[in-house]
């Protein structure tokens, strides 16, 4: 019988944390389409703004996980759910995010669909190994109560 690990929080929080790294920047990129940044400032000053974000968002986070470390790595759950709901959304917005910026460094309008497609099939692959191994949380099962 093979049994799944668990993993505590501490672990779990990293993993919601570099999703949320990785992502910020196409995240800020969504925002900044929805209220029309684009035509105030360059695209230049979008992407170096949602760096400088995600350097605060980076530091302020890593600093925050270190100082609660010993009081996450004493805490376990047998499933994740809530963490996963977060990494998905974070990551749904990431890959609508990278069609935006394909968008802002001079792509065609048409083109879109065939950025985010296959960028959105990868990473829901991806979201479905992390969320198996890591979360225990799967994606093609369906759990009666």
């Amino acid at each position: 019988m093979n049994h799944k690990r668990v993993y505590n929080v501490f672990q779990i929080n990293l993993i919601v944390f570099y999703a949320l790294c990785i992502m910020l920047v196409p995240m800020f990129t969504v925002v900044s389409y929805i209220f029309d940044f684009h035509l105030y400032t360059s695209t230049n000053s979008i992407i170096l703004i949602g760096a400088i974000l995600l350097g605060v968002v980076f530091v302020t986070g890593l600093v925050y996980l270190l100082l609660k470390r010993d009081q996450y790595e004493r805490k376990l759950k047998p499933s994740y759910q809530r963490e996963f709901t977060i990494v998905m959304s974070t990551s749904a917005l990431g890959v609508l995010g990278l069609g935006v910026m394909f968008l802002y460094f001079g792509g065609s309008l048409f083109y879109v669909p065939h950025v985010i497609i296959p960028i959105g099939i990868g990473v829901y692959a991806v979201l479905y190994l992390i969320g198996d191994r890591y979360f225990n949380v799967s994606l093609l099962r369906r759990r009666n109560k």
